[in-house]
């Protein structure tokens, strides 16, 4: 697998076989790899944050080209937004990304083994012709977005945010008029087939309205974690 120079600056891409990505493995796991990772590391990179900032949503591309010649691409992401203070990828700090995400959670999660369908995903990544790794996106904890972004992440993100302010001011408005149903309008809310973000932010809502009625819907409402607003 061949790795692309970082679009970001600060934020170094390291590939397998090279003396960086053998001491970013260590650094990651504070030991040498397990047995159950080793399949995967032609397939795996080594994301090493050199800034003085912390960043809190990051995206790594794999771009491939099949048996068939047939090209693909997919984008990672992890996000922590929602709490930068959180966040993993600190200053100095470095993190490891496969493309096949079973293997990237296993390490987070310890030495367990990788479910069927990951190591059958890693079956198919042997086969392919070409596999390219790229920094796609990186946002800082103030919200600093930069990178190519080739998944309009930073367009998603941003209406993601939106849809979840407007439906918080709505349910604040319907909670406050005594003639009103909160209730109605977050199940109507959950239920939308085409709005997953106002989906997802109304279950989190409606729990709090059938646990405790208005007074912890507003609850909730009033302490919604939102994203950090991202900018460039």
């Amino acid at each position: 697998m061949k790795t692309l120079p970082s679009a970001v600056h600060g934020i170094l891409i390291h590939g397998p076989g090279t003396p960086s990505f053998e001491e970013g493995l260590v650094s990651v796991l504070g030991k040498a790899p397990h047995e159950l990772l080793k399949p995967a590391l032609p397939f795996s990179v080594i994301i090493e944050n050199q800034t003085d900032r912390t960043v809190a949503f990051l995206g790594v591309r794999f771009d491939m080209i099949s048996p068939r010649a047939q090209q693909y691409s997919v984008v990672h992401y992890a996000d922590a937004l929602r709490n930068p203070a959180k966040a993993e990828l600190k200053p100095g700090v470095k993190r490891f990304i496969c493309a096949e995400p079973e293997y990237t959670a296993l390490v987070i999660r310890g030495d367990v083994a990788a479910q069927t369908r990951g190591r059958m995903n890693l079956d198919n990544l042997r086969k392919m012709l070409q596999i390219k790794a790229s920094v796609d996106c990186a946002v800082f904890a103030d919200g600093r977005f930069d990178g190519p972004d080739s998944r309009n992440a930073f367009d998603r993100l941003t209406t993601e945010r939106i849809t979840e302010e407007a439906l918080v001011t709505e349910l604040e408005r319907l909670c406050d008029c005594p003639d009103a149903e909160p209730g109605a309008m977050l199940v109507r809310a959950v239920q939308d087939p085409d709005n997953r973000a106002r989906r997802s932010a109304a279950r989190k809502l409606l729990e709090g309205y059938e646990a405790g009625g208005r007074e912890e819907a507003l609850i909730r409402a009033r302490n919604f974690r939102y994203r950090t607003a991202v900018w460039r």
